[in-house]
């Protein structure tokens, strides 16, 4: 450690970070005393013996740290204004290209002026712009002025959940803003961007342009992403065939493209100048190539955006580059430390982005595992003494390919898990076959083309046209690996403790043979790891209790229910109307895999609208269900089609109200189904409008004298139908609240009947109770003497029903109810 002081120095600086982000409110009490602090521990740092020293510096490095992200919580003017339902108006400067999505655009703004009763309130804060309608065109750069409802970043609050209040908020974002007509928005001029947005944006418009006019609209997507930095333009389908062969990182502009310009560059460069005898002679080559690859590798962060991900691959090359020139070139972690220190130095909120998790990650793991990996193959490394040498240094190089590759997926694969669920089998093969096409074809035909343009308009168009060749060819190889069945597949997501106990295996695996105490600290890993999987697994597959959870899905319905021996059940599967977020694949999924669960034996739909189906065809896709229970409503609308398409095409077996009719027994839990009786005899009693609310799958689950009852989306014609027909089966312990709490269902009738003494309603918190017959809602209920928990507000919600009696859980510990 003390011979690599900016390792400790590093780690220190880092968890000063986390403890500031975590407790900042604390520390942002504790200024003054935190400044006294870091002030005298620099100071022993500097005055007091060696044998002081090291801890003074690296509490120091550990105070900065908590001062530096200090710094990153700035107050907010809007975010203040974003819990009000009134609108507001804004002026501000488009700052990048706008996202087109269907019919809804996106775009990011900063704010200039806050417009309210007739005052302007300056502001300088960067929010998300959402239009619903009649998408502006609109260019970095334009001011444009809009009335708009302001909203803060939210997370689907369930464990497992992606943390995306954070990452906007690491992005720089203070929190959203939504339009319903673009021709709401109106231009008022052009201003200056502020330096170097300003600048980037002069040098990327006429590359855009150019790549506009002369690419298919797949190639100039890509081209976009790899040499401008902007991924607006990239659709779903495009991006998946390259999650599918774990290529996703291809798409964004990180270490990779970085340090493939940098070693192109390099290698180049040393070619050029070693064919001057008098120049090799009087100068290293090496170190002067060093210095000159430096430049290039600047311009092309600048070109892509000089975005955060770029500039932290340039800091990580340029130190690596300097390691080179200072001739420190095999002081490699103390490099890699050094760049990790600036990198948090100038942003401390990096350490909390995927990118930088994973750009970080895998170079630790290229460093670590590619030397033994390596070994496996001498017979390449003794036959560069063989006459083949050229086809020798090939080879070689695809084994170095394919051992970094390995090492990469090694070690990134428990955060890969974490982040995205999703394994490649194919990612090995794929990137050997792609990488050296981008980093020797595509990435500098595409950079050569953008040199040219400014001088000869052909010649540009000729290196582009090269660059587009070998765009086509990518494209070829990805989605021939993304066709095979078996490229992909989703996987649990491991939790921090296993993530830990992953690198402890590896860590102690790579000294095994080297001391004794690794082999004790490998075998106790083992056993933890053992430990793991058998409570999991129990958990899982052997649990002998009910659980209930109400997941958050916003204003929509999800819950799963866990039978006692390991079945699972998925009671709808939440969605929104316009289907653009896909609630099952990025919130139900999500929760089943933090949870261990790979397979949902039984998935119900209550009734076939978006907030209750749309979410289940991801699942039904997924998690290989053997029954679809469904009241046998159809729709004409496309979410449904494709649903139907995907039962049939998994063969999922699909059971009515009349096939479930006897009722279902399951380890000891009953279902039920109360609602509607076969032959649909009452559909005549309800309006038009209501009838497929009224007409939903009613469930009732019986469990150790404890009986759950889910009423889909009733509203009050099918709760007096339901109440005169199955009274006598009504009374619950626990009600799912019919539609969201509405005011239009939950008759007085209808909660007596069910008596329930704890009530889940599922609701987005702009459906929170507050008008008058909301709250006549909650006062019934609770005049029934009923607890109610709002998913809006506690977030998932969790009934066990164990031997101990009931147990209640909430995924936010303290909800405002």
């Amino acid at each position: 450690m003390f011979q690599r002081p900016l390792i400790p120095m590093l780690l220190s600086f880092g968890g000063g970070i986390l403890v500031g982000h975590e407790t900042f409110h604390f520390w942002r009490a504790c200024l003054v005393a935190l400044c006294i602090f870091l002030t005298l521990f620099l100071l022993g740092t500097i005055f007091l013996s060696s044998r002081f020293r090291v801890p003074c510096l690296l509490t120091t490095f550990f105070l900065t740290g908590i001062l530096l992200d200090l710094q990153r919580h700035p107050p907010s003017q809007l975010l203040s204004l974003a819990t009000l339902p009134n609108k507001v108006t804004i002026e501000g400067t488009v700052l990048e290209p706008i996202k087109l999505t269907g019919k809804m655009a996106k775009l990011r703004v900063r704010a200039k002026r806050l417009l309210t009763k007739g005052a302007a309130t300056p502001v300088n804060e960067d929010i998300v712009v959402t239009v619903y309608d009649h998408p502006p065109d609109l260019r970095p750069g334009e001011t444009i002025r809009f009335p708009a409802r302001l909203k803060p970043f939210r997370n689907f609050n369930n464990p497992g959940r992606y943390d995306y209040e954070s990452a906007m908020k690491n992005k720089g974002l203070t929190c959203a803003a939504y339009v319903s007509d673009g021709r709401y928005i109106v231009p008022i001029g052009s201003r200056d961007l502020t330096f170097p947005v300003g600048l980037l944006d002069v040098i990327q418009r006429p590359i855009r342009e150019f790549f506009g006019r002369r690419l298919s609209n797949q190639d100039d997507a890509l081209y976009c992403a790899l040499i401008l930095g902007q991924r607006q333009t990239l659709s779903n389908e495009l991006r998946e065939p390259f999650n599918r062969t774990g290529l996703g990182h291809v798409l964004a502009v990180s270490g990779l493209h970085v340090g493939l310009v940098g070693w192109v560059a390099f290698f180049f460069i040393k070619w050029v100048l070693s064919r001057s005898y008098r120049l090799a002679l009087k100068t290293d080559i090496r170190r002067l190539a060093a210095v000159l690859t430096c430049f290039p590798v600047i311009g092309y962060t600048i070109l892509t955006g000089f975005q955060v991900p770029g500039q932290r691959a340039m800091i990580m090359v340029l130190a690596f580059l300097w390691s080179l020139i200072l001739g420190r070139e095999r002081e490699i972690w103390s490099t890699l430390a050094l760049a990790g220190l600036i990198i948090l130095a100038l942003d401390p909120h990096t350490l909390f982005s995927i990118s930088f998790q994973f750009s970080f990650s895998a170079v630790i793991g290229i460093l670590l595992l590619t030397p033994p990996i390596m070994k496996k193959f001498p017979p390449f490394e003794a036959s560069l003494k063989g006459k083949n040498r050229f086809l020798n240094r090939i080879l070689v190089y695809f084994v170095g390919l394919i051992a970094v590759s390995l090492a990469a997926v090694l070690f990134l694969l428990p955060i890969t898990s974490f982040y995205f669920h999703r394994v490649s089998l194919v990612t090995i093969p794929a990137n050997v076959m792609v990488i050296p096409i981008l980093g020797l074809c595509v990435i500098p035909f595409g950079l050569l083309s953008v040199v040219a343009l400014p001088l000869s308009l052909q010649v540009a168009e000729f290196f582009l046209q090269l660059g587009a060749w070998g765009l086509d060819l990518i494209m070829e190889i990805v989605r021939f690996w993304a066709s095979l069945s078996w490229a992909s597949f989703w996987t649990i997501t491991p939790n921090p403790v296993e993530i830990i106990l992953y690198y402890m295996l590896i860590f102690f695996a790579f000294f095994f043979m080297r001391s004794r105490w690794a082999k004790v600290g490998l075998v106790l890993t083992l056993i933890f790891i053992s430990a793991d999987l058998a409570y999991w697994f129990h958990r899982t597959n052997l649990n002998q209790d009910l659980r209930v959870t109400f997941l958050d899905v916003r204003h929509g319905n999800a819950a799963l229910v866990e039978f006692p021996g390991g079945e699972k059940m998925l009671i709808d599967g939440g969605g929104f109307h316009d289907d653009i977020f896909d609630v099952g694949r990025m919130v139900v999924a999500p929760y089943l895999w933090n949870s261990k669960i790979r397979r949902i034996d039984y998935l119900v739909l209550s009734h076939p609208q978006s907030d209750h189906m749309n979410g289940l065809r991801f699942i039904a896709k997924t998690f290989r269900p053997k029954e679809f229970w469904w009241n046998g409503d159809k729709v004409t609308t496309a979410s449904f089609a494709e649903l139907m398409d995907i039962l049939k095409s998994k063969g999922i077996k699909k059971r009515l109200p009349i096939d479930l009719a006897p009722g279902r027994q399951i380890n000891g839990a009953r279902i039920q189904v109360l609602h509607p009786k076969p032959g649909n005899k009452f559909l005549d009693l309800y309006d038009k409008g209501t009838r497929l609310n009224n007409n939903s799958l009613v469930l009732k689950i019986s469990f150790r004298g404890k009986t759950f009852l889910f009423p889909g989306d009733l509203e009050r014609q099918g709760e007096k139908v339901l109440v005169s027909n199955r009274r006598d089966a009504l009374k619950s312990d626990i009600l799912l609240s019919p539609h969201h709490g509405s005011p239009n269902s939950n008759s007085q009738r209808f909660l007596e009947s069910v008596g329930p003494k704890i009530c889940v309603i599922s609701s987005g918190k702009g459906n929170l109770p507050r008008s008058s017959r909301r709250k006549q809602t909650m006062k019934r209920l609770r005049g029934l003497g009923c607890e109610v928990f709002n998913t809006a507000q506690s977030g998932a919600v969790q009934v066990t029903v164990g031997v101990s009696g009931l147990k209640i859980n909430t995924f936010l510990k303290d909800p405002a109810r």
